[in-house]
């Protein structure tokens, strides 16, 4: 079984490939930032808000080139649909950076960096999916492991926020809690963009 998931237009394949390798850099960019302290951890940050900018970049080809090319309303807008849940991701990673920075030089808890190599790997399959869009059988086994790999991240930072309100400090506790947020909202943002490849998948063959 094979799925068209783009409009028949090569220009798109690279530009999806393309928005993947910006999430992919965000991912790797964020566990720096998450793991490093000033002032590698500002250059990291500025590295992962350049990559934000280069998606967001990307989008706005991918709107140019909707507008020229000619296709059904419905290639359109799926077309757009997974143009914006890429970027998504990347925005959020950026937030999470963000947040990550506002903290101040004092390291985070360890807990924070077990979510780092989820993200990577999260990123490395989207990656993946966007190379290969026409292989319906891998993207099955694609949104499938997203979504494994969304439930772990949710647990561990489920697990985090309760260790949280053990801190004495609860002050820091409610900073390091929105970070938990922002890196849970960066998971869900890779689940959305599994879910919006699974229904043009099975909607739109």
């Amino acid at each position: 079984m094979r799925v068209r998931l783009l409009p028949r237009e090569p220009r798109f394949a690279a530009l999806f490939v393309g928005l993947a390798e910006h999430v992919h850099r965000g991912a790797e960019l964020l566990a720096e930032v998450l793991a490093s302290a000033p002032p590698e951890r500002d250059r990291a940050l500025e590295a992962l808000q350049e990559a934000e900018r280069a998606a967001d970049d990307q989008v706005h080809l991918v709107s140019r080139r909707l507008t020229s090319t000619f296709s059904p309303p419905f290639a359109r807008r799926d077309v757009h649909a997974l143009a914006q849940a890429l970027d998504t991701c990347v925005d959020e990673m950026a937030l999470a950076g963000q947040l990550v920075a506002a903290q101040g030089p004092a390291p985070l808890p360890p807990a924070f960096l077990d979510v780092a190599p989820l993200l990577v790997r999260l990123a490395e399959l989207t990656r993946r999916a966007m190379a290969d869009v026409d292989a319906a059988d891998r993207l099955a086994e694609y949104w499938v492991e997203v979504n494994r790999l969304e439930n772990r991240a949710c647990a561990l930072l489920l697990r985090l926020r309760s260790e949280l309100l053990d801190d004495g400090d609860l002050r820091r506790a409610l900073r390091l809690r929105d970070v938990a947020d922002a890196l849970q909202r960066s998971a869900g943002a890779f689940e959305r963009l599994a879910h919006v490849v699974e229904v043009i998948a099975l909607v739109d063959p």
